[in-house]
């Protein structure tokens, strides 16, 4: 055990895994004009290994560690290294206070890397709205448009999509299977495309085209088109076998594909994957402000309204850049506008570990200071010492 804790203890570990971390952000860094920001992020950083894939083969191969092996064994090295290595002491105080800095700061980017959620709220001005919508999430939503005043939806998130299973849901005479699920799609005519018979729709707009699916993209100014296949089997009941009702290809940005059953409108769609909030936010005013004599941006900020249905408290807040806005566990960053200034899009983040690397930052400073300052008054206390 001895010397499993001298070399998880040892500089050398550290330097080492400093050298590729180094290494790990140089690569990762030219990566980001193929994968985008946040696809360089999830190869490199938010994972192991880095593989090389090998297309032909099927194969991916492992050439490079990645930021989470990287980062855990920087971890392994400060926590040894705090406690055999140095005495807790009141000369060792301040070394002390900067592992521990240093330890939460890795935390903090691992709670965030694993929980923290992204998604988007774009308002019109004067409208208001109590969701949010996914940046990379997407979800199936059936909708029993039967009643003109309410509509009642039905929403099936990304991972049981991914999953391709059968989904039953209570209060319907019918099932969903999930018979493919693409992340990135393009469409083609269907006479063009040399896609198997099992991935044909035999209903709706599937009937002319089909969905192929192709590399998802990280980049920020491309978007994932997430397409599904869905067949509709009704429930059996009373001895009697199911039947199929049909097969629809469902993607995000094309028309909603309707059908009937028991005299009931029902329609398919794809969207990003919601999450309603407890209170409604509206847009009272958008303002954006040019430099003189330019158009290009030099602030951009949204006028809102909080009205919470739990308290029934209304507050006005003023989102503008490098000052979000604060409500319950969602933080709203103003991200971009369009239609000629009449709509704001809010960046909405929930981070469980928001707080760590302020609390982090703060111990490393006072950490700083107790070394230094110890560090002074002991020169000071020989220079008397050798005066006298």
């Amino acid at each position: 055990m001895k010397p499993l804790l001298k070399l998880l203890s040892s500089m050398e570990l550290a330097i080492g895994t400093l050298v590729l971390s180094m290494v790990l952000i140089f690569f990762g860094t030219l990566d980001q004009q193929n994968l985008g920001i946040h696809g360089a992020t999830e190869k490199y950083f938010y994972s192991f290994f880095v593989y090389s894939e090998i297309p032909s083969l099927g194969l991916k191969i492992p050439y490079m560690p990645g930021g989470y092996l990287l980062g855990f064994v920087l971890l392994a090295n400060l926590c040894t290294t705090a406690f055999i290595r140095f005495k807790f002491s009141a000369a060792k105080f301040g070394i002390w206070m900067l592992h521990l800095g240093v330890i939460l700061l890795l935390i903090g980017e691992f709670v965030s890397s694993v929980f923290q959620e992204e998604a988007s709220m774009t308002i019109d001005e004067g409208s208001s709205k109590d969701y949010t919508e996914s940046f990379r999430l997407a979800e199936l939503a059936l909708i029993d448009t039967t009643d003109p005043e309410i509509d009642t939806v039905y929403a099936i998130p990304d991972a049981m999509l991914k999953r391709e299973q059968q989904v039953t849901i209570d209060g319907l005479p019918f099932s969903l299977s999930i018979d493919d699920y693409m992340a990135n799609s393009i469409v083609q005519r269907r006479a063009h495309s040399n896609a198997a018979a099992n991935k044909l729709a035999n209903r709706g707009i599937g009937l002319n085209n089909v969905a192929i699916e192709i590399p998802k993209t990280g980049k920020t100014d491309e978007r994932n088109i997430p397409a599904t296949l869905v067949t509709i089997y009704t429930n059996a009941t009373g001895g009697q076998r199911s039947e199929v009702l049909g097969t629809w290809l469902v993607r995000e940005f094309m028309a909603p594909q309707s059908f009937t059953y028991e005299d009931r409108e029902y329609t398919l769609t794809v969207r990003r994957e919601r999450e309603y909030t407890p209170y409604e936010i509206t847009l009272l005013d958008f303002s954006h402000d040019r430099y003189l004599g330019t158009n290009i941006p030099k602030n951009f900020s949204s006028q809102v309204l909080i009205s919470d249905k739990r308290t029934g408290l209304e507050q006005e807040f003023l989102i503008y850049m490098n000052n979000p806005l604060r409500y319950d566990d969602l933080t709203f960053y103003q991200q971009g506008f369009m239609n000629d200034d009449k709509t704001s899009i809010l960046q909405v983040v929930r981070n469980p570990g928001r707080s760590l690397p302020y609390i982090s930052c703060t111990i490393l400073t006072l950490g700083l200071l107790y070394q230094f300052g110890y560090g002074l008054m002991r020169y000071n206390a020989k220079r008397k010492k050798a005066a006298a």
